[in-house]
């Protein structure tokens, strides 16, 4: 009997990564639930029951295809032997509900409609029509063909459909990590598979860092793999040690090495937690300058970790830039004289005092100010429709938009331009702009043309070595169409908050959070605020803060509450970046 996800007995294993494509499927895995997703509705089918009619065969064929056993055999016994052969199912298709038509023509429609599609790599792409319920309604055509007098189908859509509670239910998200092109930071890629098997997952992440990252961010990476080694010759043993099999390696410069072993070791720490690891050339250990021959994922967290963690929380008062607690900052950004609407801090290595760049004066023609907060802040001379700024972590570098431009500045030079490539120009406003913890991604709130909507759009950030030239790469959106996003936020490094409401409804107020490649998407009302949110803020580990009408809120488990014993006047949170 086939179950959802029984977990097999574990041990140490080689596993070749010679045959690491599809949609990864483990032979009994076992379910891993997310928090607040109910279990899937549909009853466990093994067989086809005795002479079904053509629905129920169709209807107990998608319950089938929800189970996850070697290459879905339960499912395919619902399908003629022509079909078996012809079925693909290393995609998959989620979808919000399923509508299952009646028997016409020789075929049993299925209709619903597309949240997203998952690729052979574990790639998810978003559908953003429509408010985040789905897309257009999509037929799915199952033709029906008698084999021995039983219905069976015959021809079907290739991959799997899943509603959303099932694919949530089965499907994990891991993360792929590939380095910069500075060689500083390691950037996540996101990538679900249905894999808990640790031999089989250890097996197909470290085969999915082989074939490199999504299309996103190919212009933005370094691959460390050793070009004269070959991939089928990679293993994983995973035991107390774990050890990792690369031909090659002994022959890569120390740096070369060290990196490496970062990649894997915070890439497989997903899968072993916590373990000791081992990179073997010919089974010879390999030396890592950080670490001997032996390292675990907590001595590389430094290519990941945020600029600040737990960081420190301010926000605006009469134009002036107070802590949590209202007190004001020392010196010009304390004294509201400024008359601040928008600000950014950001902590400097070495040194207590905070960089601050800030916007001022009217709507249509802010000043952009940076500067200190012990020396103050000086006018960049950049005028015009500017977005709140951002310090880029770990840099004496803020980005502001300015219409539909970006621009970075540095307290010792002019404005520059940020050349954007993406899926189209930019030819909206932008309306905020935020990095992601690391400094790989920037987040931009992008209005359409005609000033309705805005959307979410999140690109890649590819430095030239020397920091000497900068742009903008594969600048996607990630969020609905029929959404208006005010403000957007970064949690962690993958997943982000969005303040808006759904296009269609002016009076609602909503709270927002998608994934960097626009998965997940989940709207939650903004419960206990007095109105529209017009900011928001939030870091990993710290609870979001948003700014309504003047006033401020902070998250306090499902609702919102001011930070003091009566309401906080106040407008912009932001933590330090």
């Amino acid at each position: 009997m086939t179950r959802r996800r029984s977990m097999p007995v574990l041990c140490a294993a080689a596993v070749l990564l010679t045959a690491c494509t599809g949609v990864p499927q483990s032979s009994s895995p076992e379910v891993v639930r997310p928090v607040n997703v109910g279990t899937p509705t549909s009853p466990t089918v093994n067989s086809p029951a005795l002479n079904a009619d053509p629905r129920t065969m169709v209807v107990d064929f998608l319950s089938a295809n929800a189970l996850v056993d070697d290459n879905h055999a339960t499912a395919r016994g619902f399908l003629t032997p022509d079909a078996r052969s012809r079925w693909s199912d290393n995609t998959v298709s989620v979808v919000d509900s399923l509508q299952v038509g009646n028997f016409r023509d020789g075929a049993v429609t299925v209709s619903g409609r597309k949240l997203g599609v998952v690729s052979a790599s574990g790639i998810y792409t978003a559908v953003l029509e429509g408010d985040g319920t789905g897309g257009v309604v999509e037929p799915f055509a199952f033709r029906m063909k008698r084999v021995a007098g039983q219905w069976r189908i015959d021809s079907l859509t290739s991959g799997l459909i899943l509603k959303a509670g099932e694919f949530q239910q089965i499907y994990q998200q891991k993360k792929i990590y590939f380095y910069d092109r500075n060689e500083r930071h390691l950037m996540p890629d996101p990538r679900f598979t249905a894999l808990t098997d640790r031999p089989q997952l250890a097996r197909w992440l470290l085969g999915q860092l082989i074939v490199g990252p999504r299309p996103q961010l190919q212009a933005a990476w370094t691959p460390e793999f050793p070009a004269q080694a070959d991939p089928r010759q990679v293993s994983v043993v995973l035991g107390s040690v774990t050890t990792i099999e690369v031909p090659g390696a002994n022959k890569l410069g120390s740096g070369s090495r060290d990196r490496l072993a970062a990649q894997r070791a915070l890439t497989l720490d997903q899968v072993v937690p916590r373990s000791t690891m081992s990179i073997l050339d010919n089974g010879q250990p390999v030396t890592i300058s950080l670490a001997g021959t032996r390292f675990k994922a907590s001595q590389f967290a430094s290519a990941v970790n945020p600029a600040n963690s737990h960081p420190a929380l301010y926000y605006l008062h009469s134009g002036a830039v107070v802590d949590a607690r209202g007190k004001p900052l020392r010196g010009e950004l304390g004294s509201g004289q400024d008359g601040l609407h928008s600000v950014a801090l950001a902590s400097q290595p070495d040194s207590e005092d905070l960089l601050a760049a800030g916007t001022a004066g009217p709507e249509t023609n802010a000043r952009l100010l940076v500067g200190t907060e012990a020396v103050g802040l000086t006018d960049t001379g950049l005028r015009g429709l500017l977005s709140r700024p951002t310090w880029a972590p770990n840099l004496d570098e803020v980005w502001v938009g300015k219409g539909s431009q970006v621009f970075r500045i540095t307290r010792s030079g002019p404005p520059t331009a940020v050349p954007v490539a993406g899926a189209g120009p930019v030819t909206g406003r932008i309306r905020a702009l935020r990095f992601s913890p690391e400094g790989s991604r920037v987040a931009m709130v992008i209005a359409a043309r005609d000033g309705g909507s805005s959307q979410v759009w999140v690109g890649s950030v590819v430095r030239t070595p020397g920091q000497a030239q900068v742009r903008v790469d594969s600048l996607e959106p990630i969020t609905p169409q029929g959404i208006v996003i005010t403000d957007v936020a970064w949690n962690d490094q993958l997943k982000l908050f969005a303040i808006g409401r759904v296009l269609s409804r002016p009076g609602e107020n909503n709270v927002y959070e998608v994934q960097v490649d626009g998965s997940l998407w989940t709207s939650r009302p903004a419960a206990n605020l007095p109105g529209l949110a017009d900011s928001i803020t939030v870091a990993e580990s710290v609870p979001a803060w948003v700014s309504v009408d003047g006033t401020v809120w902070t998250q306090t488990g499902g609702t919102w509450s001011s930070p003091g014993d009566k309401t906080t006047f106040g407008d912009d949170p932001i933590y330090l970046e």
